[in-house]
């Protein structure tokens, strides 16, 4: 089983260079869409939904925003129509006039079937295109991170020694011999005990 890839991170902090992975990274740069304004508020928490999806898999740039704005049209439509398609039946009983004008019931498959397939297919597409199925996943390249947003782990190298990530020489110290010697505190020795003879 081949060894797990190192993150940029890490190679800083080893200070080893990475392997030319510029085939596995893309060069557009991570992003975060911002909410259009003309999908209704209620939709708000799918669109959400599928930007933190995407920013997991590092994969979230600021023009994925039309995609995911078409995926919120078709599902609100498939999620409307399938609760009519629920309530009314896949199967309904329609009237239709024959050649002389009469009436006849038919039973045919419900108008609303094409309506739910339809944005289910466009829903299926859009995520493929995201890559957020299970063929799509691995195809999707990753997004150039900003180490700004990047989060900082309380505790972490990157939080005690920020230096050593971004490539920085340590902030200076002074040592010991730099120290003044009325700087210098300079520890008593623990009190000795001592024995009494008498005791013996």
């Amino acid at each position: 089983m081949p060894a797990q890839r190192k993150s940029e991170l890490l190679h800083e902090l080893h200070g080893s260079k990475p392997h030319d992975r510029t085939a596995d990274l893309s060069h557009v740069p991570a992003g975060r869409p911002k909410f259009p304004k003309d999908l209704d508020p209620a939709l708000r928490p799918v669109f959400k939904r599928l930007c933190r999806l995407l920013q997991e898999r590092q994969v979230l740039t600021a023009g994925d925003v039309e995609l995911i704005r078409l995926y919120c049209f078709a599902y609100d439509r498939h999620e409307r129509q399938a609760v009519l398609l629920r309530k009314e039946g896949e199967v309904c009983t329609y009237t239709r006039l024959d050649s002389n004008g009469q009436p006849h019931d038919v039973v045919k498959e419900n108008v609303r079937m094409k309506l739910v397939a339809q944005a289910e297919r466009q829903m299926a597409s859009i995520l493929s295109q995201l890559g957020l199925t299970q063929v799509a996943k691995d195809r999707a390249k990753p997004v150039k991170q900003n180490k700004a947003t990047l989060e900082v782990i309380p505790g972490s190298i990157a939080d005690t020694m920020p230096w050593l990530l971004e490539g920085r020489p340590a902030p200076h110290q002074p040592s010991p011999l730099q120290v003044a010697p009325e700087d210098m505190v300079i520890e008593e020795d623990a009190p000795r005990v001592v024995e009494d003879e008498s005791e013996k």
